[in-house]
């Protein structure tokens, strides 16, 4: 169980774009933080300049950190948090690196979560009996590393939904974590927090619908603006309404794209008031100029595939709604690419759900394993 004591330390697990925007803000708000990287060659330039050179929304300037590290038991060594701030196909590996040495009094932490049980489910695997763990629904931060020790931050989210595995624990905490990130905000379980997963609805529609673009230009346009139009839009649009009503068949109310966009902070009142994906995105300034990815073979396909649209799929199915759009989006990126995303995907069966009924997976987010 975890000792109600305020937050000073934290230990911040992967060294890569949400994790660098993290050790920044987090530096700069007076907190003691140790970032570990697992990749040598990802920790060497912030190891030789003693932390991270940040822009954007948090100014410009270098926030020092006193531990970067590779060793995972390092950085976690008598830290009260332990954020895991990576990308949700890493959060089976990066949960078996901090099990050996999470103790039972720090909090786990996960931005992006929206993994279901799949974070809890292999701590347990791994011999923690009852872990706890909570998570927001994304990443605090829109940011990207433009250089290997430079992050630069363009937005901090308005509004973070979080929650906790057992939802018994989830008031405690947030009340624990709001000081790192005041916009977290509760939502019942950590089921809320799966269909906030939007990047699934949009990433891998836009990345299809311009595939021969990317491949004749290297990604020389701009993903948002540029290859989102009206009609690719449409197809965004109804992967939407699929995961609106998957996720209603569970109980759950999600807002559609526009709304969670605007309460992101994302769009524009323009942009909430049109009320399609390409309203939202045309009046979205913080992604007005990002680029497009230079190949296929990117986080686009490659992480909100197997981590959002089957699990939006998965979770159709035990709910009983059928999702043609988004198991046709799944096939054609699959012939496309080559590539077999069911074969390591967030599927029940990794989130260890494999025959439960909608309300068995209810009364194990409320209560956790007993």
């Amino acid at each position: 169980m975890q000792e109600a004591r305020p937050i000073k330390t934290v230990a911040i697990i992967g060294a890569g774009n949400g994790g660098c925007a993290a050790a920044a803000d987090l530096t700069l708000q007076g907190f003691d933080v140790r970032l570990y990287g697992r990749s040598p060659e990802t920790v060497a330039p912030l190891q030789a300049i003693g932390g991270v050179h940040y822009e954007g929304v948090l100014g410009d300037g270098f926030a020092r950190i006193p531990l970067i590290t590779t060793s995972a038991g390092e950085a976690m060594d008598g830290a009260e948090a332990v954020l895991v701030m990576g990308p949700t196909q890493a959060h089976e590996n990066m949960a078996a690196t901090v099990a050996p040495h999470l103790k039972d009094n720090q909090i786990f932490f996960a931005a992006p979560g929206h993994t279901l049980t799949l974070l809890a489910h292999t701590l347990r695997r791994l011999g923690h009996k009852a872990p706890v763990t909570c998570e927001s629904s994304t990443l605090p931060y829109i940011c990207r590393k433009t250089e290997p020790d430079k992050v630069r931050v363009s937005r901090k989210s308005a509004k973070l939904r979080f929650a906790a595995f057992p939802s018994a624990r989830t008031d405690e905490l947030l009340q624990r974590m709001q000081p790192l990130f005041p916009s977290l905000s509760a939502v019942p379980s950590v089921l809320d927090t799966v269909f906030y997963y939007t990047n699934a609805v949009h990433h891998p529609p836009a990345l299809l619908c311009n595939i021969g673009r990317v491949e004749s230009t290297d990604g020389d346009y701009c993903h948002y603006y540029d290859g989102i139009t009206p009609s690719v839009g449409k197809i965004i649009d109804a992967l939407d309404r699929e995961r609106v009503s998957v996720a209603a068949a569970l109980g759950i109310t999600v807002p559609k794209l526009s709304e969670h966009f605007f309460q992101m902070n994302y769009t524009s009142e323009e942009g909430r008031n049109g009320g399609t994906a390409y309203d939202v995105f045309h009046n979205s300034e913080p992604n007005r100029w990002i680029r497009a990815p230079k190949t296929v073979d990117h986080r686009f396909f490659n992480e909100d595939i197997p981590f959002g649209l089957i699990p939006f799929s998965e979770l159709g199915r035990l709910a009983g709604v059928p999702t043609p759009v988004c198991n046709s989006t799944i096939m054609l990126a699959e012939i496309a690419t080559g590539k077999a995303y069911w074969d390591n995907a967030l599927t029940l069966k990794k989130m260890g759900l494999t025959g439960l009924s909608v309300a068995d997976v209810k009364l194990l987010l409320e209560r956790g394993y007993q």
